[in-house]
C-alpha cells in the first residue's frame, strides 16, 4: 500500500470517518527537509527521554573513539564525556552535577548532515536544555534533535509543574533573547507545545487548575508569538506566523503571502550561516511548512480555552470548526495559488488543496475549479471531492456515478451501513476521472456568475 493510501487512511479513522475521503499527502506540520533547528521539544520530552534538564557545561574530556566501519574512509567521531551543572529539572530527578555523554561531530564526517549533527554536541560554559536517555547507567545525548537553546538566565517556572509548562516558560524567556538561534528555535518550539497542550486540554477538563493554568500558558504565547511577528529578521518573523497557527492565533494573511513571495536569492546565506550555523538554508523549507502547518491545523479540533469544549462551526452547519479562527483562508489561497513558487511546487499545492477540501467553503469553489486542472491526479481528485462536498454537501464514501451526481441517492447509500473499500473507491475515480471533471466543468459554466462576487460572513465561513 503506498504513502499516500496510508496516509489517509489513518485520517479516515481519525477525523472524518463520514466524509468523502481521498488519498491525502502525509501531514506532520513540518516538512521533512528541514532548516537544521527543528526539534518538537515536547515529543522529545515525552517520548524520547528520561531526563530533561537546564545545564551549565563545566568541563568537556575525550572518552574513547568509537570503533565501526564507515564506507568511504570517513573518520569516526570521538566520544566525549560533559561535566555539567544542573540549572533545574523539567522532567525526572538527578543529582546536582552529572556527566552528559555525547559525539563530536565535528571530528570528519560520520554521515550525519548538518541539520542532524549540528546542535548535539556540548561545548564548555554554553548553558541549554538537554533530553537525555539512561543507558547503563550513563546518561546519553542523542545525535538527533536533543539539545534546545535558552536564555542562560535562570527563569521561573511559575506557569506549572508540568514538562510541558516548564519548556513553555524556557521558550517564553527564548523569544526575549538577543540571540538570534535561541529566539528563533524558541518561537517555533512554542508552535509544537501549543500543539502539544491543545491536545492536552480536553482529557484535563475535570482538572480545573491545570486547564486555567494551559489556558494561561497559551495566552501567554499568543502575546509572545504577536510581538516576535514583527521582528526585524525574516526567518524569526515568518516562523512566528507559522508558529501562530499552532496556537489557534490569526497572524492575517498579508505576513504569509510575504513569505510565499520571497525569492532564495533574496536571502543572505552567510549571514544565515553566521546567525544560526546552517550552510544550506533554504527558503522553500519554510514556505513548505508554512502550508503543511495550515494543512495539519485544519485536521485538529479548535478547542475553547475557557473551558475545554470543541468550538463547533459558526454557520450552523454540521461538525467541528476547522482551522484558525479569524483567518481568511479563501482569500489567502486564492492569491497563493498564483504565487510562482507554488505553481512550480506539487507538494505546496496538495497543502492548499487539502485544506480546501476540508473547510468546503462555497467561497473557494472558483480555486477548486482552478484544482480540476492541475498536473497532480491526487490534487484533482482532492478538488472534484471538495466539490462533491460543498456543492452536494454528500457525506457518503461511495463513489458511484449515480451517487456522485444525487445527493439524495448518495444519502440513502450511506444509510445502508455499507462502505466500499478506500481501494475500490480510488480505482473507480481513477477509471472515471475524465467523467467526474467534465461533470464539474459544465456545472461551473451554468452556476459560475453566483462566484463573481462572493459574499463573506464570519470568518470567512459559508
Amino acid at each position: 500500500m503506498n504513502r499516500d493510501v496510508v496516509s489517509h487512511t489513518t485520517l479516515l479513522l481519525v477525523t472524518f470517518g463520514l466524509s468523502l475521503f481521498l488519498p491525502s499527502q502525509k501531514s506532520l506540520g513540518y516538512p521533512a527537509w528541514t532548516n537544521g533547528w527543528h526539534l518538537d521539544c515536547p515529543l522529545q520530552a515525552g517520548s524520547n527521554a528520561d531526563l530533561v534538564c537546564k545545564i551549565q557545561v563545566l568541563s568537556t574530556r575525550r572518552a574513547e573513539i568509537i570503533k565501526r566501519y564507515l564506507p568511504g574512509g570517513q573518520t569516526d567521531p570521538y566520544r566525549m564525556s560533559a561535566k555539567s551543572k544542573v540549572l533545574s529539572v523539567i522532567k525526572g530527578q538527578c543529582k546536582r552535577a552529572i556527566d552528559i555523554e555525547f559525539h563530536d561531530q565535528k571530528r570528519g564526517s560520520s554521515g550525519f548532515g548538518p541539520s542532524q549533527g549540528r546542535g548535539t554536541e556540548l561545548t564548555k560554559g554554553e548553558v541549554c536544555v538537554v533530553f537525555l536517555k539512561r543507558h547503563q547507567g550513563r546518561y546519553v545525548l542523542n545525535r538527533i534533535r536533543s539539545k534546545l537553546r535558552v536564555q542562560p538566565r535562570a527563569v521561573d517556572y511559575d506557569l506549572g509543574d508540568t514538562p510541558n509548562l516548564r519548556l513553555l516558560a524556557e521558550m517564553l524567556a527564548g523569544c526575549d533573547s538577543t540571540n538570534e538561534m535561541v529566539q528563533l528555535q524558541a518561537v517555533e518550539e512554542l508552535g509544537y507545545l501549543s500543539k502539544a497542550m491543545f491536545r492536552e486540554l480536553r482529557p484535563f477538563k475535570g482538572d480545573k487548575e491545570l486547564l486555567e493554568r494551559i489556558a494561561f500558558g497559551l495566552g501567554r504565547a499568543k502575546e509572545a508569538l504577536r510581538k516576535t511577528r514583527n521582528s526585524e529578521d525574516p526567518v524569526i518573523r515568518n516562523m512566528s506566523i507559522t508558529s501562530s497557527f499552532w496556537v489557534d492565533d490569526s497572524p492575517g494573511i498579508a505576513g504569509p503571502l510575504e513569505l510565499l513571495r520571497v525569492k532564495p536569492s533574496d536571502f543572505d546565506k552567510d549571514d544565515s550561516l553566521k546567525k544560526y550555523g546552517i550552510r544550506d538554508f533554504r527558503v522553500s523549507a519554510l514556505q513548505l511548512k508554512l502550508l503543511e502547518t495550515m494543512d495539519a491545523t485544519t485536521r485538529r479540533a479548535v478547542v475553547d480555552l475557557k473551558n475545554g469544549s470543541v468550538i463547533r462551526r459558526e454557520d450552523g452547519g454540521p461538525g467541528i470548526y476547522r482551522g484558525v479562527r479569524g483567518f481568511d483562508y479563501a482569500e489567502f489561497y486564492r492569491q497563493a495559488l498564483d504565487c510562482e513558487v507554488v505553481r512550480k511546487n506539487q507538494q505546496m499545492r496538495s497543502a492548499i488543496a487539502n485544506v480546501i477540501w476540508i473547510r468546503y467553503e462555497k467561497r473557494s469553489v472558483p480555486e477548486m475549479i482552478k484544482l480540476l486542472d492541475d498536473r497532480s491526479r491526487h490534487i484533482r481528485s482532492t478538488a472534484v471531492s471538495a466539490l462533491r462536498k460543498c456543492i452536494n454537501s454528500d457525506s457518503s464514501n461511495s463513489w458511484q456515478r449515480r451517487h456522485f451526481y444525487d445527493p439524495d441517492a448518495a444519502r440513502e447509500y450511506m444509510r445502508s451501513g455499507f462502505e466500499k473499500e478506500l481501494e475500490d473507491r480510488l480505482k473507480d475515480y481513477r477509471d472515471n476521472e475524465q467523467e467526474y471533471i467534465l461533470y464539474w466543468k459544465q456545472w461551473w459554466q451554468k452556476h459560475r456568475i453566483e462566484f463573481e462576487t462572493p459574499e463573506k460572513t464570519n470568518n470567512g465561513i459559508d
